[in-house]
């Protein structure tokens, strides 16, 4: 019994066709929809940093600074750090490029969950008291609750299953010798 066209040969001639240049169309696909991906997931990031679902509210003096209730919102630097960039032929970093001005990594530094605690110097001390916030002598440091949304983000992304969503259509196409 044959399949795939019988006798006449025409299987095994799409069969071919499809083989010939698979890997190459394999590789390009695949690196389109990694960058897919990477741009989805990226705009995943923006939103829950636009959103701030879930995130601890501010303090008011911060809030009063800055005149926005919105955490992680500034002067929409962190905002526009956001990006996917290839770091392999067929791997996909995506994350901020953002630092502070003494090098900390503004991403990781709000990804911490448990949150962080600042020591607060003289120097702190006196800039917040001229600003309206007076600390007690007491106090050595702040607490900056943890903002994450970089993993609240990813995991909305896996939840969508977009990845496979893309695989499949990744694998349509280069089966159908489109590529």
């Amino acid at each position: 019994m044959a399949t795939g066209g019988g006798r006449d040969g025409k299987g095994w001639d799409r069969l071919k066709k499809i083989l010939d240049g698979f890997e190459d169309r394999l590789r390009q696909n695949a690196r389109k929809m990694l960058a897919r991906a990477g741009q989805e997931l990226a705009s995943d990031v923006r939103g829950r940093i636009l959103d701030g679902k879930g995130m601890k509210k501010l303090h008011p003096f911060t809030i009063r600074m800055k005149k926005s209730s919105k955490p992680l919102i500034d002067g929409g630097d962190l905002l526009g750090s956001v990006g996917s960039v290839f770091v392999e032929e067929l791997a996909v970093l995506v994350g901020v490029n953002r630092k502070a001005a003494d090098g900390t990594n503004l991403g990781a530094l709000h990804e911490r969950e448990e949150g962080t605690r600042v020591p607060v110097s003289p120097k702190m001390r006196g800039f917040l008291a001229a600003r309206g916030l007076h600390l007690k002598g007491t106090t050595k440091e702040l607490f900056i609750p943890g903002r994450p949304f970089l993993k609240p983000a990813y995991k909305d992304f896996r939840d969508r299953k977009s990845a496979e969503g893309l695989a499949v259509e990744l694998v349509e196409k280069t089966l159908a010798g489109k590529g």
